[in-house]
């Protein structure tokens, strides 16, 4: 008798686990219904009654376990599962299930994901009063906008970098006031586009992870020596410099790529070429063929100083007119075509403000997690907290506490970082930077490197051209540099991700 029993109730587990493995096959992805503990996605449809969801498949019948009544139990005092057969014959309103169209990592993209973004890509397109691309393009490139987004997400997910709701809050905030209009004016902008408000909130959080993981894993990394920037100063180029406000495609090329491979991508580099040549929009064909991250918004990069642009892609530029682009270039990351939007010439700022700056930094990381980040700068601030009144003791132990526990390369120095300029920090330490009073120790301030305590105890008005130009340029290396970088570091990450396209 007990084999029996033992027997029925292996075979009702096993015959679950294929009607599970059945549908997860099938590629559909839902939420958990909340009466049901027990959901199972099937080829199209999802039927709900009052009291049960029941699932329409080409099965007659299906299993599903029912843990919503008591379970009978055996003479010997074991619970066995209650097994029903569930009617597929539809009761009730008919649900449409999402269907997983990308697995990414352990995570997936479905088909609404997909759809709103094609939504969101189609009426920027017209907003700006371009041409909208065909559907299949559009879909193409937003599905390989997705991939990047959620591979990049995963990652910052790992490396512990979040971002918390103020950020996003502050961040609506300033684009509302940058435009001009109130919060509730910016609401219902957004939900006149198609976006629901917390939609495009989730969408700022997104961008703003991403920006802290950019910031983190390429921007921090880009070092300029002063050799570069001497060089740069004493040459034609920078006597004769212009600006460039430039777009690119890009076709990227995968690391230790064939022969065959890199032919391959020349041809798509070449037929983007052609409709160039055939007077094609830019902002269209970057859209069809680039596979960059800023794809989506015609490949817009923004001003460039041709005295810190490579000379591969300076002489390419050379005699081309706003509107003109350049032929193919071959970098070691892909194929790039660059588009001149503007050209203007490069004017110097005659006076520069700088702030002297020394800092106390505790980085967020793997080893040490927001909380802990966070509650050591908070005691290191009442540390020095207990010195308020007293300047000279108070300095002298920022100095020490520095030395001991920030994590930055100035912490040798006792934080300081030297004399710096608008534009040399990040906007979160630099918006400190120019408002706290002399000699005063900040609040906490989060950036995408960490926790910070900032002190500036000194200010000055530089009229030198040098120190100017110098700062420019090592700026603008700074930023073609990290351009290059991203791009390099946005192929590996997506080469090494585990993406599968699902084609049930």
């Amino acid at each position: 008798m007990i084999k029996k029993i033992l027997l029925i109730f292996v075979l009702s587990i096993f015959f679950i686990a294929e009607v599970c493995a059945s549908a997860a096959q099938r590629g559909y992805y839902s939420t958990n219904p909340s009466n049901s503990d027990l959901y199972i996605g099937g080829d199209d449809k999802f039927v709900e009654s009052a009291d049960s969801y029941q699932h329409q498949t080409s099965l007659s019948d299906s299993v599903i376990y029912d843990n919503s009544h008591a379970h009978n139990e055996s003479s010997l005092g074991l619970k066995l599962p209650k097994l029903r057969v569930i009617n597929t014959t539809p009761t009730g309103p008919i649900k449409t299930i999402d269907k997983i169209e990308v697995f990414v990592n352990k995570g997936v993209i479905t088909s609404s994901q997909i759809d709103q973004q094609i939504k969101q890509t189609i009426q920027n397109f017209k907003s700006h009063g371009y041409a909208v691309p065909d559907l299949k393009d559009i879909r193409e490139r937003v599905i390989e906008q997705l991939i990047l987004q959620k591979i990049q997400l995963d990652l910052a997910a790992r490396l512990g970098i979040k971002t918390n709701d103020l950020e996003v809050v502050n961040a609506i905030n300033n684009v509302a006031q940058q435009q001009n209009m109130s919060l509730e004016d910016f609401k219902k902008m957004v939900v006149s586009q198609g976006v629901s408000f917390e939609e495009f909130q989730e969408q700022v959080r997104n961008q703003i992870t991403i920006d802290k993981l950019k910031q983190r894993e390429v921007d921090a990394k880009v070092t300029v020596n002063d050799d570069e920037v001497n060089l740069i100063l004493k040459s034609e180029t920078f006597k004769n410099r212009v600006d460039y406000d430039l777009s690119d495609i890009v076709i990227s090329i995968p690391e230790q790529a064939s022969q065959d491979i890199l032919q391959e991508k020349l041809a798509i580099a070449q037929k983007a070429y052609a409709e160039l040549e055939k007077g094609e929009d830019f902002y269209k064909v970057s859209a069809k063929y680039s596979n960059s991250p800023n794809a989506l918004n015609g490949g817009q990069l923004g001003f460039r100083s041709s005295a810190a642009l490579p000379t591969q892609i300076l002489n390419a530029l050379a005699n081309l007119k706003a509107g003109g682009f350049t032929q193919i270039i071959k970098l070691p990351v892909g194929f790039f075509i660059f588009k001149v939007n503007q050209i203007k010439k490069h004017g110097d700022a005659n006076i520069v403000k700088q702030y002297h700056v020394r800092h106390i930094l505790i980085k967020v990381n793997e080893l040490t997690s927001e909380n802990e980040a966070h509650q050591k700068i908070l005691s290191i601030k009442d540390d020095l907290n207990k010195y308020n009144g007293n300047e000279s003791a108070q300095t002298k132990e920022f100095i020490n506490l520095a030395r001991e526990y920030s994590e930055d390369t100035s912490s040798i120095n006792g934080g300081d970082i030297g004399w710096i300029s608008k534009g040399d920090t990040v906007p979160e330490f630099e918006k400190v930077v120019l408002s706290i009073p002399l000699n005063t120790v900040s609040e906490p301030i989060r950036t995408p490197f960490g926790w910070h305590l900032l002190e500036v105890y000194g200010v000055r008005d530089s009229n030198l051209a040098n120190d100017v130009e110098r700062a420019e340029i090592r700026k603008e290396i700074r930023e073609v540099k990290a351009q290059f970088m991203y791009a390099q570091w946005i192929r590996d990450i997506r080469d090494s991700a585990y993406v599968k396209m699902n084609h049930d």
